[in-house]
């Protein structure tokens, strides 16, 4: 494994000259499935063959799926590429206020700002946040108009003021959601933005970035820790919670780094010991949020399993694929995955286009989520795609 794990790296460090690119996403994921071995966690079990086989698929064909496209990178760039633009500011104010009111109002009902409400009164307000319906979303695209405020500030569209205003209440707004994951989508969107629009090579600020990332990750888990339980330290509570034994001597990034990578190994473990092939959702695991979220599964009665819950329980990326078509799917996925992540990254590094730089953010943050569920059916990156195509429709083509 320890071989396999620096031929990885190794192939992810001279794809293009960049850091960032479609095999160093998958990164987290593969250093998660390294770590696995090491068993910290009583909740731990050995992986089934069918499990190892299905992680040894998934990464091996995603792997050839983006070595494919490389191969073909000089057909894919001859192509005319469309400089995209933002040119509406008044299109993404009325987003952003629609936004704002939708997070006052859930605010409101409950109870005031979540974030302060754990921090300064020690509650578990968590579970309680109310949020309301669908128009959630709405609150959730705030994430990305920090990065669209300074495409419009850079571009003389909006000043500085402006600018400061919506950063400041962008990040207010996104503590008091709470999630983590949200926070993570925002950071990663503004990297690339600000490297885009200031013509930076990524490869100087990714390590300041990961570092900005990771300790704002466990700040804000700090904080829902404390709101739960302020009696015990937080390694002490990560312990308990992730199965890891008190005499064992591990730090806070071995139990954390454990608790979101090889839980989720052992669910995905779990899901596929109890499906079999009479079980295979064909397509209805994929496309769980949306049909849950538009009630098709109460209108056609579509059920879900309780055990094979995709939607309930984080089985890493892998969990979709297998129960809709087995390896099959892995393996079709996998090839698909790698083709479209290294399409839009060839398009938006060898472009000027704020979309394909937009989109390949969206995609950055799909895998960097890979240790934790399927971004990609997630209807929340569909609708983030959807608003950037949207605010990006009018384009000036150049070669």
């Amino acid at each position: 494994m320890t071989i396999g794990l620096f031929f990885y790296v190794f192939l992810m460090l001279s794809i293009d000259k960049e850091i960032v690119n479609p095999l160093s996403l998958m990164f987290p994921f593969i250093l998660g499935v390294y770590y696995y071995q090491y068993m910290l966690s009583s909740k731990q079990e050995v992986l089934s063959l069918d499990t190892i086989s299905a992680i040894i698929f998934f990464i091996s064909f995603y792997v050839l799926g983006v070595l494919l496209t490389l191969l073909n990178k000089k057909s894919i760039l001859k192509k005319k590429i469309i400089n995209h633009k933002i040119h509406s500011v008044l299109v993404v104010d009325l987003f952003l206020i629609f936004g704002l009111v939708i997070f006052l109002i859930e605010c409101a009902l409950t109870g005031g700002f979540p974030f302060f409400i754990a921090l300064i009164h020690k509650i578990n307000v968590y579970e309680d946040m109310y949020y309301v319906p669908i128009l959630h979303y709405f609150v959730m695209l705030i994430a990305i108009f920090p990065s669209v405020y300074y495409y419009f500030y850079k571009n003389n569209k909006v000043g500085r003021l402006k600018f400061f205003v919506v950063l400041f209440v962008s990040i207010f707004v996104l503590l008091n959601i709470m999630s983590r994951q949200i926070f993570i989508f925002s950071i990663v969107f503004m990297f690339f933005t600000y490297a885009k629009v200031n013509k930076i090579n990524t490869n100087k600020y990714i390590l300041k970035a990961v570092i900005f990332t990771s300790v704002m990750f466990l700040v804000l888990g700090f904080v829902r820790i404390q709101s739960i339980n302020n009696s015990i330290s937080q390694l002490e509570y990560l312990k308990a919670y992730a199965g890891v034994p008190k005499e064992r001597n591990v730090n806070t990034f071995d139990v954390t780094f454990n608790l979101y990578t090889s839980q989720n190994l052992v669910t995905l473990n779990d899901m596929i010991t109890k499906v079999d092939s009479q079980e295979f959702g064909y397509g209805k695991y994929s496309l769980q949020s949306f049909i849950k979220v538009l009630k098709y599964d109460q209108a056609y009665n579509i059920e879900y399993a309780v055990q094979l819950d995709s939607f309930a329980r984080l089985g890493t990326i892998i969990a979709d694929p297998y129960l809709d078509f087995g390896l099959v799917g892995v393996t079709l996925l996998a090839i698909l995955y790698g083709i479209i992540n290294t399409v839009f990254f060839l398009k938006a590094k060898h472009s000027d286009s704020i979309r394909y730089t937009f989109f390949w953010a969206v995609l950055c943050f799909i895998m960097i989520m890979s240790v934790f569920t399927n971004f990609y059916n997630v209807l929340f990156s569909w609708l983030i795609f959807l608003f950037i195509y949207f605010i990006t429709l009018k384009a000036k083509t150049n070669k």
